[in-house]
This record gives structure tokens, sequence and C-alpha cells, in this order.
């Protein structure tokens, strides 16, 4: 890496890696936008990423540990993120597998439920799924999470 372009290009990479964690799709992406060559960004690129720096399996983890504390999402909308950040399909899989999003699902719906205290039964029932919908939850596990806080009276009974 003699070249000034390659410097500036590994500078300016190690500046954004700071900031946080990059896919190696993403960092490739914004070093090119600012103007650096292809050849410099694939170096940079390369570097990076036979010294540990660069790592879609530690980015994926670590998107999906952040969304999970503080806004747990379903595995559809995750896929769907990391597939926007450049993370490959087939390490996606790897990590949703292990993603527990039944009881991600359960604990958005005790959050969410909280605030539908004014509105019947019927109206909460269908306000929480189209939230655990958008939050990318499968049908099935929406429906489970319901049935569950149905049966245990959580909240769905009439307000005084």
């Amino acid at each position: 890496m003699t070249d000034n372009n390659a410097l500036c290009a590994m500078a300016f990479a190690l500046k954004l890696l700071g900031l946080r964690n990059h896919s190696r799709r993403e960092l490739e992406r914004k070093l090119l936008k600012k103007g650096y060559d292809a050849k410099s960004t694939e170096e940079v690129m390369e570097k990076l990423t036979s010294r540990g720096v660069l790592d879609d399996r530690a980015f994926g983890m670590e998107l999906i540990r952040s969304r999970s504390r503080r806004k747990p999402s379903g595995k559809l909308k995750l896929g769907a993120e990391l597939r926007k950040k450049g993370v490959a399909e087939a390490i996606i899989g790897e990590l949703l597998k292990e993603y527990d999003s039944a009881t991600r699902c359960r604990q958005a719906a005790e959050k969410k439920i909280g605030s539908l205290h004014e509105a019947t039964e019927a109206d909460r029932k269908r306000k929480l799924e189209v939230f655990l919908c958008n939050r990318g939850f499968e049908w099935h596990e929406i429906q489970a999470v319901l049935k569950l806080l149905l049966q245990s009276g959580m909240d769905f009974e009439e307000p005084c």
C-alpha cells in the first residue's frame, strides 16, 4: 500500500470503523462514493479483512444484538436490514438460525400493550398484530404471542 490514494482510503476506512462497525460491502460503497478508486478500495478491503478488522459475521451479530436490546424485531426485518447492509445470505441464514424471534416477539408485545389501555380488546389485538408485523415477526409467532397474552388475561380486559 504505497499509493497515496490507498493510504488516504485506509485512513478514511479506519475513521468510519472507529465510529461504528460496517459490513464489507457497506464500507466499500462509502469509499467509492467518497471518490477513492476501485483498486485502492479493494486493496483496503483485503487488508482490513485479512487483519480481522472487517468481518461480516461479527458485524451481523453486533447489529442483531443491538437491535434486539433497543427495539426487538423479527427475523424478517433483521434479515432485510442485513441484506441492505450487504451481508451475504449464507451469513444471514446462519445468524438468524440462532436468533430467538419468539421471545423477542413476546417482549415487544408486552412492552407495547402498556400503551394500548384506551382501546377496546379487539382494537388492542388488531393494533398489536400490526405493530408486531411491522417489526418483522412472522405470523405464527404473532398469533402464538397473542394467544398467550389472551390466555393470561394480560391487559386485554376492558380498562376500569
